[in-house]
């Protein structure tokens, strides 16, 4: 995520704490992230088989909405645990106080705000899902 090299768990651990198990101290938060490590890997792994079944296909799957939807979301849910983990610490936009890792979580984070927009919205790639998948009428058009 834009910059940050530590995993997410790591992260946490170093900003958090740990029990002493070495586990993340705040268990609500530990559980937070092995969702969001969940998410991340079962999103990867649908991408892998998305990649192998589209070899020899000429156009984009209905499922490319799809992925872009839970991709975004993931990624956004990474990037807002970064910052409840940074604390204070990232929101720093600039200046000596902060790590360049911290400088890199609000720019990320915002980075992220921007991938709902850009490639189509969520709403428009939702509208995509419904018609092509699910064989709903078009939401957007006015009757």
């Amino acid at each position: 995520m834009f910059g940050q090299t530590k995993p997410l768990e790591q992260l946490a651990k170093d900003y958090v704490g740990t029990d002493d198990q070495g586990r993340i101290a705040d268990s609500d938060l530990r559980t937070r992230v092995v969702q969001n490590l969940i998410d991340a890997r079962a999103f990867q792994q649908t991408a892998f088989r998305a990649m192998a079944e589209a070899k020899g296909n000429s156009s984009p799957s209905a499922a490319t909405s799809i992925m872009k939807n839970a991709g975004t979301r993931i990624f956004q849910d990474r990037a807002e645990l970064t910052l409840e983990i940074m604390g204070h610490q990232g929101l720093g936009w600039e200046g000596e106080g902060f790590a360049p890792e911290e400088l890199s979580a609000v720019r990320g984070w915002l980075g992220g705000k921007a991938t709902t927009i850009y490639g189509g919205s969520q709403e428009i790639q939702s509208n995509i899902i419904s018609k092509r998948i699910l064989g709903l009428p078009d939401l957007t058009q006015s009757k």
